[in-house]
């Protein structure tokens, strides 16, 4: 049980962490799901008090039993977007995104022999944290300007 709620806090911290930047959106599938997770988490309560008005304001039409279903359904979602966001930030980088991650450390440090960054198998957490410093560094424009995309 306590594996469930540690990968939803890592899905809320890889959540705040990935860069919502328009580039990535046509690179990552994370970016997506960044962007569905927060509209859902601000969304849904007005949906689950809409499905509960109906229910009080139409005791005929809507059962109990489907209200608290529809009603657990859209609790579920943003909470399965965070478990999926909690999974993806612990899988380790696949060979082409690991060689694109050391270009974006090389491009970052230069050729300063002081900076340390993990380079024994990175995961997306750790990518999520080097686009950051990235983007903070080198502005929005930072991967088309090192011609890293």
């Amino acid at each position: 049980m306590f594996g469930f709620f540690d990968l939803v806090k890592k899905g809320e911290h890889y959540l705040k962490t990935w860069p919502k930047q328009a580039c990535l959106y046509s690179l990552f599938i994370d970016s997506k799901m960044v962007c569905y997770t927060q509209l859902l988490i601000k969304i849904f309560p007005v949906f689950i008090v809409l499905v509960a008005s109906l229910y009080i304001i139409f005791p005929v039409y809507f059962s109990w039993p489907s209200t608290a279903t529809f009603i657990l359904f859209l609790i579920g979602l943003p909470i399965h977007c965070l478990l999926w966001l909690g999974k993806r930030s612990q899988q380790t980088l696949s060979p082409s995104l690991f060689a694109w991650y050391v270009e974006i450390i090389e491009v970052l440090n230069g050729k300063q022999p002081g900076q340390q960054v993990m380079l024994d198998k990175p995961r997306f957490i750790d990518l999520a944290k080097l686009l950051n410093r990235g983007f903070k560094k080198g502005g929005d424009n930072f991967l088309y300007n090192n011609e890293l995309i």
